[in-house]
């Protein structure tokens, strides 16, 4: 049975065509770069015609077995030429399903999963474990829910509410002692040895799911708040809301700016609920339930 972010996944990349979704990592941004090669069809321009009829999924001849993308009788490729070739079954049928989605044109912005999919093959930084897990500490020193406003009064009362207990979860669950600070100069807020855990947690994930990490982390400005989307402890609804509560708030004084925050919240869940999509299929053997083999849609 898939745990119920799963299920939100579904909603939140595939059914909603006409709300554009920009990538805006510059990780992800390669993938989106122009090519003058018209026979790779990992496509790089924005946006084109679709020219495919059916998208299929079939099994390849490598051991462990592998799943490619078919568009018509073509293999899908990412922007650098490499065959998209994926060992989870389900995360493969996603894909597929991602474009299918596509209609008359094929709008690439809003294809997180074709996205994240190509930078994990690609790996356009070049960049080994020991970089990444770098990279995701950066968001430890300025975590979101660590540093935070005092004034006004209503907000102040907001984070306590709604982050202390995100604070609680990780430092029992990680055997951590992470505490907040309203002082923005404040030296030496988190302990070497909370730094040296969060260090080892990472490192227990290969390099494809530390650059989803790396993504999801981006995206909330926040390692804590991405460990308890990873644990299960928030659905990918609530973590979207804790990653924004300052804007949260200021809706809530001074109403939403119809279209802005509404395509802003639907953004950020889109991109975070196909990362999560991705890690958890890395990290857990989802295959076929439902679907016949060598689904055509």
């Amino acid at each position: 049975m898939y745990d119920d972010n799963l299920v939100f996944i579904v909603i939140g990349c595939w059914t909603n065509p006409f709300i554009p979704m920009l990538v805006g990592s510059s990780l992800i941004r390669y993938c989106f770069r122009s090519t003058s090669s018209t026979s790779n069809f990992g496509l790089t321009n924005r946006e084109r015609k679709r020219f495919y009829k059916t998208v299929s999924t079939v099994e390849s001849s490598q051991s462990p077995t592998k799943y490619e993308i078919l568009l018509d009788q073509r293999k899908l490729k990412t922007p650098s030429g490499n065959l998209v070739t994926i060992e989870n079954e389900f995360l493969a049928l996603s894909l597929a399903h991602e474009w299918n989605q596509q209609l008359k044109k094929i709008d690439l912005a809003s294809m997180h999963l074709n996205s994240l999919i190509n930078t994990v093959i690609d790996n356009p930084l070049k960049l080994n474990k020991e970089q990444i897990i770098a990279k995701v500490m950066h968001y430890l020193d300025w975590d979101t829910l660590l540093y935070r406003s005092d004034t006004p009064e209503e907000f102040h009362q907001l984070q306590i509410t709604s982050w202390d207990p995100i604070l609680k979860v990780v430092n029992e669950h990680l055997n951590t002692k992470f505490q907040s600070t309203y002082d923005l100069h404040v030296k030496d807020l988190i302990r070497e040895t909370d730094r040296q855990i969060i260090e080892k947690y990472l490192s227990s994930y290969d390099r494809s799911s530390l650059m989803i990490f790396l993504f999801i982390a981006e995206q909330l400005k926040s390692i804590l708040l991405s460990i308890c989307l990873i644990k299960q402890f928030r659905s990918v609804e609530d973590i979207s809301v804790l990653s924004r509560l300052e804007t949260e708030f200021q809706i809530s004084r001074w109403t939403n700016v119809e279209y802005y925050h509404d395509y802003d919240i639907l953004d950020t869940r889109s991109k975070i609920a196909a990362a999560y999509l991705i890690f958890y299929c890395l990290n857990n053997n989802i295959t076929r339930t439902i679907m016949p083999k060598d689904t055509v849609w």
